[in-house]
């Protein structure tokens, strides 16, 4: 029996969800992402795309390419549009897995009773979306994860595309191969200078010569272009050990300011703890890194007592900042990784026994009030240090 998987993107979504509290812009050239000089873009509209306006692109570029672009800052909603999202697709789809903010991959194999044909379920799950929260979505269907993603990626915007059981070699065979998940312009250089512009290029010679010519990766490459591809849709509660969770910023302004720096860093630390507790997992070790000026990056890490925990590990963050903030240098870019990730439960903890029950509980309800209210709803009075100038 083949698989049924689904990936369903967003259209846009940051700029959709921001034209909410401007829908004089809607029609216009739009981009959502940072506003300062070193802002960086994180979505642009269809109308902006028509001028060269792409997301990670610098936003001084951005206004070059768009004189007359509409830049906003990121919405404060946009977890909580998210969250909404995925509810819906929850009430459709017995498996879901959360990519990121916008894209959500969907397992209905085995729900031939309920949705006999892919595209029944697609245009259910279109006009659910489409009538709360309002949002445009396009989705891709095929065999695995790989092939319903570049579907997805062609059939925008507001578009459903599937690819048929069998159909998957002749499906990617005359597309670029940047369309592949991992082709980046580096190696599509070195592909082109083989002569390998196409996705169908790439099984023209067997797997053994991309082994020898890329190891693991030739050969993931040799077995995406005939559309092959054994990842699962794993919901977040299933999610396998992973090495680490990172997050990081870099400042508007380079600076030298110890409460902007803690007060970042008490945010990152916040984000990261709440990945793990939304998947329900622990970490065993934390990371701090500074990016100065001059671009040289210091970095210190320490084991800690396994926790999903902001309050320990940013503790643990602070000392660690402290050992690297010792240069005159200003600073450009700050970042925390938690190291060790397992799922479980965090190391019982005398100290946490013996705190008050309301304290215990409080990650718990400031993760409620987050998940139904966006992430600003609730802030640390240190977070407030940080300003607005950074991109994230």
């Amino acid at each position: 029996m083949f698989r049924r998987i689904a990936c369903l993107d967003l259209d846009a979504f940051f700029v959709e969800v921001a034209l909410k509290d401007r829908p004089d812009l809607r029609g216009k050239p739009v981009a959502v992402g940072g506003t300062s000089g070193r802002g960086v873009i994180c979505s642009a509209s269809y109308e902006a795309r028509r001028f060269g306006v792409r997301s990670a692109m610098p936003s001084w570029i951005a206004r070059q390419k768009c004189p007359g672009l509409h830049l906003l800052p990121v919405p404060r909603t946009i977890e909580e549009f998210s969250r909404r999202v995925r509810e819906r697709i929850e009430r459709l789809c017995p498996v879901v897995e959360q990519a990121s903010v916008d894209e959500f991959y969907l397992d209905f194999t085995g729900c031939d009773r309920i949705y006999p044909a892919n595209l029944g379920v697609a245009d259910r799950l279109t006009q659910a979306i489409a009538a709360d929260p309002a949002l445009p979505v396009t989705i891709g269907i095929g065999t695995n994860k790989l092939v319903s993603k570049i579907a997805s990626d062609l059939g925008k915007p507001r578009g459903i595309l599937e690819i048929l059981p069998g159909a998957e070699r002749v499906f990617l065979a005359p597309l670029p191969v940047k369309h592949i998940p991992g082709v980046g312009p580096r190696l599509q250089e070195v592909l082109a200078a083989m002569g390998v512009t196409r996705v169908g290029d790439i099984p023209q010679l067997p797997v053994e010569a991309w082994q020898a010519a890329f190891g693991k990766t030739g050969e993931s490459l040799f077995h995406h272009a005939l559309g092959e591809s054994g990842s699962a849709v794993v919901p977040p509660e299933h999610r396998a050990h992973r090495q680490g969770v990172s997050h990081e910023t870099t400042l508007g302004q380079d600076t030298t300011s110890r409460d902007l720096l803690l007060g970042l860093l008490s945010k990152l630390t916040e984000e990261a703890a709440l990945t793990l507790r939304e998947s329900r997992q622990t970490c065993g070790g934390v990371a701090v890194k500074l990016r100065y000026a001059d671009f040289t990056t210091a970095q210190r890490s320490a084991r800690v007592a396994r926790t999903n925990l902001d309050g320990p590990l940013y503790q643990v963050a602070v000392r660690l900042f402290e050992r690297l903030f010792t240069r005159r240098l200003k600073v450009r870019l700050i970042g925390v990784r938690l190291d060790d990730v397992q799922p479980g439960a965090p190391t019982p903890d005398l100290w946490d026994a013996l705190q008050p029950e309301f304290r215990r509980r409080l990650p718990a309800v400031v993760d409620e009030i987050r998940d139904r209210f966006g992430w600003k709803a609730v802030l640390r009075a240190r977070s407030l240090a940080r300003g607005d100038g950074g991109t994230h």
